[in-house]
């Protein structure tokens, strides 16, 4: 692997060089920038490219870096600068930033990065052969606040594991608001994943289980933390550990994740197979969905691993499948109908849809979904009789 540098800094320059051979990269191109110079990424084809930036030149750095990465989604961008705005995260998160390291820069910070990145770029270009998790991973993200992703998670969860018989994980990582163990059962749970985190050290399968809460046979939940204190202190280092374990323990592990894109959403997303965007036919909720999938192809995302569910789909509503389609440039997978009385019942009540409105087409649908991301046929419909002996068995 090789990269390209423009820097402001000779110092600079050189330390950044010298981390990035400790690293097994070599420089490919290496651009001294003047102050007043615009950002000239001409001829640059490197695997990485690293720039210093200032709060003078950020606005138009970041548009000329979102240009490139737009046309190579996998290139690794890491942007270097003075700016300690935490808005400056996120603009340079949808340009296609992948790392923003401030200046001064601590200690060990270059070679900690230039190790993430040659992680990124060796799975990318050589995923290992044999050793990948047999679990499949899927997120599920609102497009929009009140789109009902965290109720479509947990309900895919419950069928996952009571009509296809697998083993199922549900991570909630909304990790300040999450609610998940009410829509599955409605009672607190003891365990959640900041305490998990907080021995990632000694983290193993049985310690993994232990904070486990168990919803039925075949279904566990890793419940968000009970304040928002402690859920600040989970890292996306330590949660790319859970993920990885959770995988090689279940044969499914869904994710309900906030709609705010930090560090530790992108890790998820990243780590998952398939990505649900949860939207519904509402303008609002069609822009926020455009931005969403601008944001994960800048993040090299495949549009194959983007979904588009539709929840309470109504056929009189002011946006159309087609229009949605166009706006976001992707299919939409599956409608969700409107049943407001019954899913308001399943969430007020803290149960599955399933269990108390087996024929509903929500469940119906949702059914659809399961099958086809488990790549199978949905299940036959049950007589009562089978139901009821499976109720009482």
């Amino acid at each position: 692997m090789n990269a390209d540098l423009i820097l402001s800094n000779a110092a600079l320059a050189k330390a950044v060089a010298v981390s990035l051979a400790a690293a097994g990269m070599e420089v490919r191109t290496q651009i001294l920038r003047q102050p007043v110079h615009a950002l000239d990424l001409v001829n640059l084809a490197a695997d990485v490219l690293i720039v210093e930036s200032s709060r003078f030149h950020e606005l138009a750095d970041l548009k000329a870096i979102e240009a490139m990465t737009f046309s190579r989604p996998q290139l690794y961008v890491m942007l270097i600068t003075d700016n300690t705005d935490k808005t400056l995260l996120v603009s340079a998160m949808r340009a296609g930033v992948r790392e923003v390291l401030n200046l001064p820069l601590p200690e060990g910070a270059l070679d900690e990065a230039f190790r993430r990145c040659a992680a990124v770029q060796g799975k990318l270009q050589e995923p290992p052969a044999g050793s990948a998790p047999k679990g499949k991973m899927a997120a599920f993200v609102s497009c929009k606040g009140g789109n009902g992703a965290s109720f479509v998670a947990t309900n895919m969860a419950y069928l996952m594991a009571t009509e296809y018989a697998k083993s199922c994980a549900f991570l909630d990582l909304d990790l300040q608001y999450g609610d998940a163990s009410f829509y599955l059962g409605g009672g607190k749970v003891q365990n959640t994943i900041s305490d998990l985190t907080q021995q990632i050290e000694r983290l193993d399968g049985q310690l993994l289980h232990s904070c486990m809460h168990q919803v039925t046979p075949g279904l566990v939940l890793l419940a968000a933390p009970h304040d928002i204190e402690t859920a600040l202190s989970v890292t996306a280092k330590q949660l790319e550990k859970v993920l990885l374990l959770a995988r090689q323990r279940y044969e499914v592990v869904l994710l309900d994740i906030h709609r705010a894109m930090d560090g530790l959403a992108i890790q998820s997303l990243d780590m998952a197979d398939v990505v649900y965007l949860v939207m519904d036919n509402t303008m609002p909720s069609v822009r926020d969905a455009k931005r969403l999938v601008k944001l994960f192809r800048t993040l090299a995302y495949s549009d194959d691993k983007l979904r588009v569910l539709v929840n309470r789909y109504d056929s009189k509503g002011f946006v159309d499948l087609k229009s949605i389609e166009e706006a976001i440039g992707l299919p939409v997978t599956q409608t969700l109908p409107q049943q407001f009385d019954e899913v308001s019942e399943s969430i007020n009540l803290g149960r599955p849809l399933v269990k108390m409105h087996p024929k509903n087409s929500v469940v119906d649908a949702l059914r659809l979904v399961a099958a086809n991301f488990l790549q199978t046929e949905p299940p036959k419909n049950k007589t009562w009789l089978s139901r009821w002996v499976g109720v009482h068995a």
